[in-house]
């Protein structure tokens, strides 16, 4: 292998490239002649030993080594971008006002926790919240409702700069009448045979239980979704099924509910992941990049041992 190592633009091309899976797009983007990305592609593949892309007819795919980097490089040019958005921003205080949109499955269990933190330090920075399904918030980041979005993946638009805050558990919920109350964990062999209440299906929380279900053999209760997670804990206190349940809001609502049992799943972790986007062409990138970083940093100061760090943004 070469000793040379890939340049940041080299990087930035092989990650544009992949998240258009076509060679004409990327280059459009970038604004660049698409020889010049060939070649800057080759030469990286050339560098790296490696081949990047499988190219056919029927588009640009990324080959095994490609998806195994994918991820370092996105991590990396995230840092990058990180490294000059401090320098830049570091003679100046994070302020300005922003209309931030947040999922209500997410917003009031955490944003508690963060947001005085956040107005202590940067106290001219003003945030307006408001709440909506993860599909009415890409589609208003789009439309220019938010300015910025805290939402779950997975995302499905390309035009938004993506970057990934943590990962939160989901526990199991059931009923104080539940045979398996009591305990503090089960595996998904129990669960084989349950009624499985879930919210709503405009939330991508529905999408994730209902491939639970489907794993673990539990019966997903079609007609009884909940419009919120309150909602549904109701559901669970009557024994009409069982919920699994995302960790901040079990943290924040139900510590002294004893109507109710929480349960871990010994065999396996599940949980979803928490991103913050925004659009690619915003003028206050600079911003939003720190914000996010703030978020993440305050995240982790005040759930420690509930959420966990993402490192790489694999999979956005």
């Amino acid at each position: 292998m070469s000793a040379k190592k890939p340049s940041i633009k080299q990087l930035e091309y092989f990650v544009t490239i992949a998240s258009s899976t076509n060679f004409r797009k990327a280059a459009a983007k970038l604004d660049v002649s698409q020889p010049t990305l060939t070649n800057q592609v080759v030469a990286m593949e050339e560098t790296l030993g490696v081949q990047l892309f499988e190219r056919s007819r029927a588009g640009t795919l990324l080959s095994s080594e490609g998806r195994e980097l994918l991820p370092l490089a996105r991590d990396i040019l995230d840092k990058y971008q990180h490294l000059v958005d401090t320098a830049q921003g570091s003679s100046r205080e994070m302020g300005g006002s922003f209309k931030i949109g947040v999922s209500p499955t997410v917003g009031p269990y955490f944003l508690p926790q963060v947001l005085p933190v956040l107005h202590q330090r940067y106290p001219i920075l003003q945030l307006h919240l408001r709440e909506a399904d993860p599909k009415e918030l890409e589609a208003g980041l789009a439309r220019g409702d938010f300015d910025l979005i805290m939402t779950v993946l997975p995302m499905h638009s390309t035009d938004n700069r993506v970057r990934p805050l943590f990962t939160e558990p989901l526990q199991i919920v059931v009923s104080e009448k539940h045979p398996l109350a009591g305990k503090e964990s089960v595996t998904g062999k129990d669960l084989q045979g349950e009624s499985v209440l879930t919210i709503d299906d405009h939330f991508h929380l529905h999408q994730q239980i209902a491939a639970l279900c489907e794993r673990f053999g539990a019966e997903l209760k079609r007609g009884f979704e909940g419009n919120s997670l309150d909602t549904l804990c109701q559901m669970v206190m009557m024994n009409m099924g069982i919920a699994f349940l995302p960790q901040l809001f079990v943290i924040s609502e139900l510590k002294q509910e004893a109507r109710l049992s929480v349960l871990n799943l010994k065999d396996e972790t599940i949980a979803r992941n928490h991103v913050a986007a925004w659009r690619l062409n915003s003028s206050s990138r600079p911003t939003f990049q720190k914000l996010s970083y703030e978020l993440k940093a305050i995240a982790m100061e005040n759930f420690t041992g509930v959420l966990a760090e993402v490192v790489t943004e694999e999979n956005i």
